[in-house]
């Protein structure tokens, strides 16, 4: 019984150490590194999880100012993106034990590492971590600190009491307090994320020829650029074949790459170097984030240390991309959604520019809409990007291309193909396949989702575009009567006109009669006949009557045509259905796929097998295969052909609605050229009026001149302006009583 007690105490005190203030589990190991272990622990005052750090025998008793020296540099730190560190201990067995903030989460190698996010963190993820380490640099940089063993090891995620992500730095081992510019000569570093001439130094034991062995600050540079990298593609950017067994190979990538290279990989033994200035296909971000991040990823990673960007022009950047408003556009040719980016002070002219860089359409052919409004109509162009409604900023545009859609340009996902397992039962490979085959299984359940949102953009696309054309008709429709009217008032206006001036022209013949010999009569009456035998008016008003009748009937067989295009798409549905649960499917079987990868890596770690444990592995081992032949049948043999068939349906709709859009602005232009006509015509007949006035006036005077010497007799008595008539022969009572009774209705009927 004793002796039961004493073997458990034994095993006990085995797996649990401590110290003054921790208590932890050595088999709880959160992480390893050359000079400690980190292990979960718990604070004796207060209860509370942390970690520790546990410095090696040898680092503690040989090497004790380096857990000294980390603990002088961090404790002098308060940042939320620093690793907090609470004090140093010493254990029973006389080793250092550095207490610190507990990241549940783990680091960000450790994120990378999930098949999730094997080909790099999700958009707003990668956001985060930019920010979060941008600032954390940009807070050792102004303490005079440098780290020195950047990497995604060394960046622990922490999760916030909201389920927010923060991001820290961690590990200070080999930082050290230097300005910028200070030069030093000590070599710390991983050797994947090492400077070129640091890495020359450090692993393949060169000496520098041109400034001797010291460096600055800018070796955080570089491996920032690594780092960032890595996390936005999953895989690190510079790999020779054989990995860092290939170091010469692995230097010659890094110190002979050109300006603007942020990539290079050597796939077989001393095969060609593959370089590349833009991120792989497979990265998640979106178009629009990967031109912004290349020149900053470029910049951090060139090998020419005057070229090499500075902390200054690295923060500058990352916080004009970081204070970017991002709009989620749908692209009608490629049937991709995008993301744009536009700085928060452009107004609508620059984001046009920008849409036009991203989707090779115009901004003269652009037409961006918001549910079924033109977002020009619904913003004020000078208006900056930040103060539009927040509706827009956060909800979803659509952009068509006015003049044409190309129907050649969709935009699907390239997904790599899975690796062939082998036959035989390796243990340490299979781990490493199935890991390859859950990461490309997960992007391809990405994929899926993304697919079925692509194919309800399209339609929403189609609608949307639909409903606007159908408000355009329906105000032509409404101001077709409005105008129809207002050309009857111009006919009645015109009939009344020359119906009225008709009798001047009498009046003038009856004074012709009984004086011939005036000039100014003369003159009257012909500029009379040249306003009332001119037909113009006449033809003016015709043409915009004929117009007006046109556009009805052009509008009532647009409105018939848009009908049956409606009906005919309600009849063309294409797409992945709520029934066919594919986003589901493809969730169960990458679930499968990863439980399996979890029991290969068991496996991997136990290094030998059961018979049953064998026979486990090996029927998982097919199961696996059936399961991504599945995930990859239900992308392929389901969701591409339907998205690619409701990408047809709805680009040709698209592509009518297009043209009735133009028959719409076709119909607008007829209704501006009667609008026009109106007004030409209203000009016309009101300068008409005022010489047919002025042309009445003078018979009117002369008519009160003839009456006058009708009464008088034979003598005349001349009225000016008038010259004095060679005779005065008066006019007949007839005469007289008709030139009364035209001048009356004249003056009477006078517009």
């Amino acid at each position: 019984m004793s002796m039961s007690y004493a073997s458990k105490n034994d095993r006990v005190s085995s797996i649990w150490k401590s110290s003054e203030h921790y208590l932890w589990n050595v088999e709880d190991i959160l992480g390893r590194g050359a000079t400690a272990v980190v292990h979960k622990a718990v604070r004796k005052d207060n209860g509370e999880g942390c970690a520790v750090k546990v410095f090696h025998d040898r680092v503690s008793f040989h090497h004790s100012s380096v857990p000294r020296r980390e603990l002088d540099i961090v404790t002098s730190l308060n940042h939320k993106n620093v690793i907090r560190i609470f004090g140093i201990d010493v254990d029973s067995a006389g080793n250092h034990v550095l207490g610190m903030e507990y990241c549940r989460a783990g680091s960000v190698y450790t994120q990378l590492d999930k098949p999730e996010n094997a080909f790099g963190f999700p958009e707003e993820e990668f956001q985060r971590v930019l920010h979060d380490i941008a600032h954390g640099m940009h807070y050792l940089k102004r303490n005079g600190i440098i780290h020195r063993d950047i990497k995604p090891g060394n960046i622990m995620k922490f999760i916030d009491e909201d389920g927010s992500s923060i991001y820290k730095l961690t590990d200070f081992g080999a930082a050290k307090k230097v300005d910028e510019e200070e030069e030093f000569t000590s070599i710390y570093g991983t050797e994947e994320y090492l400077d070129p001439d640091m890495y020359n130094q450090a692993v393949l034991r060169r000496q520098f020829k041109d400034h001797g062995q010291t460096f600055t600050g800018n070796v955080d540079i570089w491996s920032l650029g690594v780092t960032l990298y890595h996390v936005a593609t999953g895989r690190l950017p510079f790999m020779p074949h054989g990995g860092r067994s290939n170091s010469h190979t692995m230097h010659r990538i890094t110190k002979e790459k050109e300006q603007g290279v942020i990539s290079g990989i050597q796939r077989t033994a001393d095969g060609p170097i593959e370089y590349s200035r833009q991120l792989p296909k497979t990265c998640v971000l979106s178009p629009c984030l990967k031109n912004l991040i290349v020149p900053v990823l470029a910049g951090l990673m060139e090998s020419t240390l005057s070229v090499r960007w500075s902390f200054d022009r690295f923060f500058d950047a990352v916080n004009n991309i970081l204070n970017m408003k991002v709009i989620k556009m749908f692209e009608c040719n490629s049937g991709c959604n995008l993301r744009i980016y536009v700085g928060k002070s452009d107004r609508y002219a620059s984001f046009q520019e920008v849409l036009a860089r991203e989707t090779d359409i115009p901004a003269v052919e652009q037409l961006i809409l918001y549910d079924n409004r033109e977002l020009s109509e619904i913003v004020v162009q000078t208006m900056e990007i930040q103060e539009y409604p927040k509706r827009i900023l956060t909800g979803q545009l659509f952009l068509y291309s006015r003049e044409r859609v190309d129907r050649q340009k969709l935009a699907l996902p390239e997904i790599p193909s899975f690796p062939t397992m082998p036959e035989h039962m390796a243990i340490d490979k299979d781990s490493h396949y199935l890991h390859k085959i859950c990461a490309i299984a997960c992007l391809i359940s990405k994929s899926i989702s993304n697919i079925i949102q692509q194919q309800e953009l399209m339609e929403q696309a189609e609608t949307h575009l639909r409903d606007f054309i159908f408000q355009i008709i329906k105000r032509i429709n409404s101001c077709v009567p409005d105008m129809s009217e207002h050309l009857m008032e111009n006919d009645m206006h015109q009939k009344t006109f020359f119906a009225s001036y008709s009798c001047l022209n009498e009046l003038v013949q009856v004074i012709e009669q009984n004086h011939s010999q005036g000039t100014t009569l003369k003159r009257a009456k012909v500029k009379l006949r040249q306003i009332l035998n001119d037909e113009s008016p006449k033809e003016v008003l015709q043409k915009a009557m004929n117009r007006c009748n046109e556009v009805k009937v052009y509008m009532e067989v647009l409105v018939e045509k848009m009908n049956e295009h409606e009906r005919d798409a309600m009849f063309s549905y294409a797409r992945c259905s709520e029934d066919d649960h594919c986003v589901q499917k493809s969730s169960y079987l990458v679930t499968l796929l990863t439980e399996i990868w979890t029991m290969f890596t068991k496996h991997r770690k136990q290094r030998t097998l059961l018979t049953e444990e064998e026979f486990i592995h090996n029927t998982q081992k097919l199961k696996s295969q059936e399961y991504s032949a599945r995930l990859l049948s239900i992308l392929e043999g389901h969701c591409r052909i339907n998205v690619i068939q409701t990408y047809d349906v709805t680009t040709k709709q698209i592509s009518l609605l297009l043209k009735n859009l133009q028959r719409t602005k076709k119909v607008d232009q007829n209704i501006r050229s009667v609008k026009d006509c109106r007004v030409k015509l209203s000009e016309r007949i009101g300068k008409m009026e005022i010489e047919c006035k002025k042309i009445a006036d003078e018979a009117i005077e002369m008519t009160q001149w003839c009456l006058r010497t009708t009464a008088q007799g034979a003598t005349a008595m001349p009225l000016l302006p008038y010259e004095t008539l060679s005779t005065a022969t008066p006019f007949s009572s007839f005469s007289m009583e008709r030139v009364s009774l035209r001048m009356c209705y004249l003056h009477g009927t006078r517009m």
